[in-house]
């Protein structure tokens, strides 16, 4: 008797823990969109974004977040994720802006092309705000001869503290680094020596 009394208490309390579990959290995904940069159809040359490269962090696809009054601990959302890695987002992105720009290198050899490396990539809590930080170390060549080396950097605030506010704050941040580096192009002597 003691022992249906223990395995029905048993099977109670099994059956009743199964109904209490949470959903489980859903991945949410965020892109890049491309916007035109006016600044491009003044390039002197056509201009190939050939390599961007992402290291640790920045290789993966979990958004990297860090506070504002600890900035040297990065971490990373599990169920907020890029819908690819940064690398490739940045390069398809760039890419995505000049061809908007009437500027991708149709037909024939470009005259340039860019590497770029993701230096930082995230998202900086302060409060209930959030500022998209992004910094590119960009090496633009001429053939395999290199004509610029610089690291730029921006930070965006978001409109409000949403994900889809950060995304549309990160596109901005990386415009001003775009322009920025099309406007550096525009003032490199290209002339041949």
């Amino acid at each position: 008797m003691i022992r249906q009394g223990l395995l029905l208490l048993a099977l109670t309390l099994l059956l009743g823990g199964c109904g209490s579990s949470p959903p489980a959290p859903v991945d949410r995904f965020y892109r890049l969109q491309p916007s035109a940069l006016p600044a491009a159809a003044t390039l002197p040359a056509t201009l190939e974004i050939r390599n961007v490269r992402g290291d640790s962090l920045y290789a993966e696809r979990p958004i990297v977040f860090s506070d504002a009054a600890d900035a040297r601990q990065l971490r990373q959302y599990h169920y907020h994720l890029w819908l690819y890695p940064p690398a490739q987002m940045v390069r398809d992105h760039f890419r995505a802006s000049l061809a908007g720009a009437g500027n991708a290198g149709s037909g024939g050899k470009p005259s340039l092309s860019l590497d770029a490396r993701i230096v930082s990539f995230e998202r900086v809590l302060s409060g209930k705000a959030s500022t998209a930080q992004v910094a590119l170390e960009v090496t633009v060549l001429s053939g395999e001869k290199p004509l610029l080396s610089k690291q730029y950097s921006a930070a965006q605030a978001a409109g409000d503290d949403s994900f889809s506010a950060f995304s549309a704050a990160m596109e901005l941040a990386l415009n001003r680094i775009y322009g920025e580096v099309l406007g550096d192009i525009g003032r490199l002597d290209l002339k041949p020596r």
